[in-house]
């Protein structure tokens, strides 16, 4: 399927697959205490205009800092992180919807894991740890686990963060210094979904909703930067959310709307649906491919 440029595209129902029952049961979250819209601008634009780099970037380079900074978990078939918005509480946030539809439509077969990354208004620091901690994650558990594959799910912050660190070092704006995803884990990333993302490119074959494709986020990605990716990624942006169209009008609704559009299940039906395709295929590496850390934990 193609990129709809205008208008919600909504991703067929998967009833007739079997991988989901008559609904996914979402249950709609109350809006999270995200910060005021000037705030937010002012804390995602200050990646680009900072001085200096942060101190997470010498703490967390890779080589100087070469050993893995998590333990492995346990070898589940699925891997589900979320990598919350800024100020988004690690309960109750826009993506534990999308994680337990996952994780019920695949009973003992998913494990859901919150990035316990700051989340907060200094993107420098907090989103460097944070590429840090999701690569070291998927890296140690590709090598642990043979046959476990990654979902990603992420909102505003998170949606960068996850973007970056699948990126090549050089065209990061956090992280640049904590390392890359080897081909292994690549190669098990079965689905990748996205909300207000900040580096929004509306030219991509993977972006949905309501957006204008003449605009992208306040810190757009250079097209094509997550190509080997492409067909696993949803990248959902509705036309007043200033963060992924960036906008002067600093209207918070457009942010948050996600919580109530349904884009949700979009999420979480495009996910599974690839997740039912990849277990009739194996897995393969040659595919297109802060403070004390702590380890992403059980979450949703």
């Amino acid at each position: 399927m193609r990129a709809q440029r205008t208008g919600i595209r909504r991703i067929g129902t998967l009833a007739a697959s079997g991988v989901l029952a008559v609904t996914l049961g979402l249950s709609l979250a109350a809006c999270s205490q995200v910060p005021e819209p000037e705030e937010n601008i002012e804390s995602l634009t200050a990646v680009k205009e900072a001085p200096a780099p942060p101190a997470a970037a010498e703490e967390y380079d890779i080589e100087l800092h070469p050993e893995p900074i998590v333990e492995p978990f346990e070898c589940t078939p699925y891997l589900v992180i979320t990598a919350r918005g800024t100020g988004e509480p690690n309960k109750g946030q826009l993506l534990s919807p999308v994680a337990r539809a996952i994780r019920d439509a695949l009973p003992d077969q998913v494990k859901t894991l919150n990035l316990k990354y700051p989340a907060s208004t200094d993107v420098n620091e907090g989103g460097t740890y944070g590429a840090r901690l999701l690569l070291d994650t998927l890296n140690v558990q590709a090598e642990e686990c043979p046959d476990q594959r990654f979902v990603l799910l992420g909102y505003s912050q998170g949606a960068l963060i996850i973007g970056d660190a699948l990126s090549q070092p050089d065209g990061r704006l956090v992280g640049a210094t904590v390392g890359e995803l080897s081909d292994e884990a690549a190669s098990r990333i079965v689905a990748v979904v996205v909300y207000g993302n900040p580096r929004f490119s509306g030219g991509e074959s993977y972006d949905y909703g309501s957006f204008n494709a003449n605009v992208g986020g306040i810190l757009p990605r250079t097209p094509g930067s997550l190509a080997p990716f492409a067909d696993r990624i949803r990248d959902f942006c509705v036309a007043k959310d200033f963060i992924c169209q960036s906008s002067l009008d600093l209207d918070e609704k457009g942010h948050v709307a996600y919580f109530k559009n349904g884009m949700q299940q979009d999420g979480a039906e495009f996910a599974l649906e690839l997740i039912r395709q990849a277990t009739s295929a194996p897995v393969d590496a040659g595919e297109d491919a802060g403070e004390t850390p702590v380890p992403a934990d059980e979450e949703q």
